[in-house]
């Protein structure tokens, strides 16, 4: 017979020391959210971007901040390896967002593997309605379809203009559905006049953005973007890295690059290697007008 008095002494010794353990754990989780929550915002804050006093400085900020990025997608894997998303139940209101905001400074690639995560986590009250409307909104954007929510916004020289948006007159029930405000208070912080679409309005098309094609539609890469990729030489670093440059250009009328511009980096050494290459690049354009382009240089590097 089992000694019920031997069972009890046993739970009475375990008991007081699991929750003790459990505590630790989450207050090492909390202070490593944190962590990761500042360097996400490193050099994404206003403040900072409000202080810089040069577009070449802001864009080698960008560039550090990209670094910091792939540390901290790095840590919040292993965090979701570990405890699954960490949202509201595991570390609290305050820290619900976090690994989400990692996650969606990410490359597409890595944002559609955790959507299905982010969208369970949504539905089980782990992380708002709002997070997972914006990052469907991203992801939706990176796929070159609609975004759903309004949430996304793309600078351009002719100031922030608002990426199409699907079934847009419809925008403000699916916003308040998921708790965001109505478009026009969103769009009113970057100084967007804008008006829900009706059969009796219509914004002006400068409140658009027009994508640009991913790849030439009327110019041609001499060479063809193959071998243009093996041209490539990967800067030294200390560990292997694997990722994309994204890079806008104007190809001329005489098929030469011009204005080019990382506007996704991978990192201030990569980023340079980029602009080598297309900066060498040569078109054929034979409508011989300027033809903007953006496209993406895979860097595949080990060490």
């Amino acid at each position: 017979m089992v000694d019920c008095r031997l069972i009890w002494c046993i739970i009475a010794l375990l008991c007081p020391v699991l929750p003790s353990l459990g505590q630790a754990d989450k207050q090492a989780l909390i202070t490593q959210l944190d962590a990761i929550a500042q360097d996400d915002q490193r050099y994404r804050n206003d403040s900072l971007r409000q202080t810089t006093t040069s577009q070449q400085e802001d864009d080698a900020n960008m560039a550090k901040q990209a670094v910091l990025d792939r540390f901290n997608l790095t840590k919040i894997e292993r965090i979701i390896a570990r405890y699954g998303y960490p949202g509201r139940s595991l570390v609290g209101e305050q820290r619900q967002a976090i690994a989400f905001l990692v996650i969606q400074h990410s490359e597409l690639e890595t944002q559609e593997k955790y959507l299905p995560l982010l969208t369970e986590a949504a539905a089980k009250g782990e992380l708002k309605a709002a997070s997972l409307a914006i990052f469907t909104d991203r992801v939706r954007v990176g796929r070159g379809q609609k975004q759903l929510y309004g949430s996304q916004l793309r600078e351009t020289k002719q100031g922030v203009k608002v990426m199409p948006i699907e079934d847009e007159a419809q925008v403000n029930q699916r916003r308040a559905a998921v708790g965001l405000a109505p478009l026009e208070d969103y769009l009113r912080h970057w100084h967007i006049v804008y008006q829900v679409p009706t059969a009796d309005h219509a914004n002006p098309d400068s409140v658009y953005y027009k994508s640009v094609v991913t790849a030439p539609a009327s110019v041609d890469l001499i060479g063809g973007w193959s071998n243009l990729y093996q041209r490539i030489v990967c800067p030294p670093t200390e560990k292997g890295l694997k990722g994309s440059v994204t890079v806008q250009l104007t190809v001329d009328k005489n098929g030469l690059p011009k204005d080019l511009q990382v506007v996704r980096s991978l990192g201030a050494a990569y980023d340079k290697e980029a602009l080598r290459v297309l900066g060498q690049a040569r078109f054929v354009n034979p409508l011989g007008e300027d033809h903007e382009i953006r496209t993406n240089l895979p860097f595949s590097c080990s060490r």
